[in-house]
């Protein structure tokens, strides 16, 4: 039962989003914000770019907090050139095992999708299309294209949830061999 959780950013949604996994999963844990680097560009393209920030970011957390976190959470929203939306949790604890999971895979506007491909980072380029001041660390482009029907924070509630899967149900013997 983690009692401290470090998270790879400062992000607030990001930040919030694991605390109220956490508390819910384990009342009385302790959850932190740490600026990391994400080891990708800023704006990830792909699932493999950005599943690789939200793993560093979730090492970097759990190495970054002093030895003294149970857990280290990475998130990290990137674009799928083929059009979506990618949101990935990677959660890793002080032996070193890992767990990743996805968030909500949307489309996003094809306009969109040539603008990030063509080197535009999408929060700003969505503050300026969408008129949305400070959208990343707001209602992300999820809030922006839902209507408000999904906030950034209930994509990341799902994300984390889902990366927490092994320590939440430790009973399944997740870390073992599946040819064994």
């Amino acid at each position: 039962m983690p009692r401290r959780v470090a998270v790879g950013s400062t992000n607030p949604t990001k930040v919030e989003a694991v605390r109220r996994v956490i508390t819910a999963a384990w009342p009385g844990a302790e959850v932190t914000g740490h600026q990391v680097p994400s080891g990708v560009p800023d704006q990830p393209l792909g699932a493999a770019q950005t599943e690789a920030g939200a793993r560093q970011r979730a090492r970097l957390a759990l190495e970054w907090a002093g030895g003294v976190a149970d857990l280290g959470i990475g998130l990290e929203g990137g674009v799928d050139p083929a059009g979506f939306l990618l949101s990935a949790c990677c959660a890793r604890d002080r032996k070193g095992r890992e767990s990743v999971a996805w968030s909500l895979r949307m489309p996003l506007p094809p306009v969109v999708v040539r603008a990030v491909l063509h080197g535009e980072e999408l929060g700003p380029l969505l503050e300026r299309l969408g008129g949305v001041a400070g959208i990343g660390r707001g209602p992300g482009a999820v809030g922006l294209f839902t209507r408000g029907l999904v906030d950034r924070t209930q994509l990341w509630q799902m994300a984390v949830a889902g990366a927490l899967a092994p320590w939440l149900t430790p009973q399944w013997d997740w870390f073992s061999s599946p040819a064994g």
